[in-house]
């Protein structure tokens, strides 16, 4: 027996990379040994996968190398065991399957017990299986601390045998399988593994795992149908800048659909934060309030790569709003068109959503044409962000084409509206068309 050890990122990494090595030999991999897969995978922010990366491959425990992935159009970068982290990572195993726990015994008494022993006493009796050391590890990370030591009082709520096997395993698969689908254009298989997903993080108690993938299904074109779990599931978030990056991330997807939800989350943020002042200068927007920008940074402090770009948009987006209430301080068109190519189908990080919402924003800068605002919003459409913004882009678009061109358009809006119910979609396109 011996103390847990100390589940970090860096160990929650290295766990998810047990089997790389197996695979290395292949001409494709499976997408959760990419940055983009691990960060899937374990429902941490890709900001957060990449210095834990960075940390193991300075300390020589893991590899990388550029190949083909399932899913990716290009090569991208993998990640494998160094002789080095296979051994370490047998340590870490080692230790997490003889770490002590707390428990409730026969008599109601709590009783100290190896964590292996645990488990399998729980599996003999008809419990669910924990197939990986990973998923040993989420045990003892999420588990409360008791006199020093993890405490696991009963086992977590089993699975019925015909559902999904609980197994992080699992959940890679169904992230994989959602990807390929998404590539192939069948958003409703990609919409439902990614639902399955969901719900196994939520069953292995990984609330940030969970609220990741209901935002992937979202940007799809799914729609959040019950914001008040997810709100409830990232404040059950421990890790301050995991929490911070959740409640952001799923505050931007519901402000369309729900901005008092949207709201909500900004509550237990800090108050002086930048990009929670960013997001409480667009709800006052929303309120008819007036709003400036002069005490919020341009450029996220400490902060490069995808991040500053995701925020350059945000930014832009707030100032093009202001802009059109104010009727002054316009951002120049080719800033604009620069921060909408770092996030177009062609970047390291595509964002449709915020790519529609900012075209949206800018496309109202009187200084445009018709031809140059028909431009920006084909290649907004072309992105396919999800509804409410695609429907907005749809009929501004088809307003600007010929009449054979917008009803192709509004048909294949249509259908949007169809296949999440949306019949007050379905009844504007069907009055557009009818005026075409």
């Amino acid at each position: 027996m011996g103390g847990a050890p100390r589940i970090t990122n860096r160990e929650r990494v290295l766990l998810a990379l047990v089997d790389a090595p197996d695979f290395q030999d292949q001409y494709e991999l499976p997408r959760r040994f990419s940055q983009v897969g691990l960060s899937q995978r374990l429902g941490m922010a890709q900001s957060h996968v990449s210095r834990a990366l960075n940390i193991l491959i300075e300390e020589g425990l893991i590899t990388h190398k550029r190949k083909r992935v399932v899913g990716e159009r290009r090569r991208v970068t993998t990640y494998s065991l160094s002789g080095d982290g296979i051994e370490q990572l047998h340590d870490l195993i080692e230790d997490i399957e003889r770490a002590d726990v707390l428990t409730l015994g026969d008599e109601g008494t709590l009783e100290q017990i190896e964590l292996r022993k645990l488990v399998n006493g729980w599996t003999r009796r008809g419990g669910q299986q924990y197939p990986d050391a990973l998923s040993l590890a989420e045990l003892l990370r999420e588990a409360p601390i008791h006199d020093g030591l993890p405490l696991l009082e009963s086992p977590p709520e089993a699975v019925r045998p015909e559902s999904d096997d609980l197994s992080s395993e699992a959940i890679g698969l169904h992230l994989e399988l959602a990807e390929l689908r998404r590539g192939q254009g069948d958003l409703n298989s990609a919409l439902d593994h990614l639902d399955r997903a969901a719900k196994l993080h939520n069953k292995r108690g990984n609330p940030l795992g969970q609220v990741r993938c209901v935002l992937a299904a979202a940007s799809l074109g799914a729609q959040i149908e019950n914001p008040a779990a997810l709100i409830t599931a990232v404040e059950n978030i421990r890790e301050p800048a995991e929490k911070m990056d959740a409640s952001l991330m799923l505050h931007d997807a519901l402000l369309s659909s729900s901005p008092e939800s949207a709201a909500t989350l900004l509550l237990e943020l800090p108050i002086d934060h930048p990009e929670v002042v960013l997001r409480q200068a667009e709800l006052a927007l929303r309120k008819g309030e007036k709003v400036s920008l002069s005490e919020i940074p341009k450029s996220l402090p400490g902060v490069t790569g995808i991040r500053q770009d995701l925020w350059s948009v945000s930014y832009l987006r707030i100032q093009c709003r202001i802009a059109s209430i104010t009727g002054i301080g316009w951002p120049i068109p080719t800033e604009v068109d620069t921060a909408l190519a770092s996030i177009n189908n062609s970047s390291k990080q595509s964002h449709p959503m915020l790519y529609g919402e900012l075209t949206l924003a800018h496309i109202k800068n009187p200084i445009f044409e018709m031809d140059e605002r028909k431009r920006l919003l084909q290649a907004a459409w072309d992105m396919q962000p999800p509804l409410p913004t695609i429907g907005h882009i749809g009929f501004q678009l088809a307003s600007l084409l010929s009449s054979a061109e917008a009803m192709i358009l509004l048909l294949n809006l249509q259908q949007k509206f169809k296949l999440i119910g949306d019949e007050s979609g379905v009844a504007v396109c069907n009055n557009k068309l009818e005026s075409l």
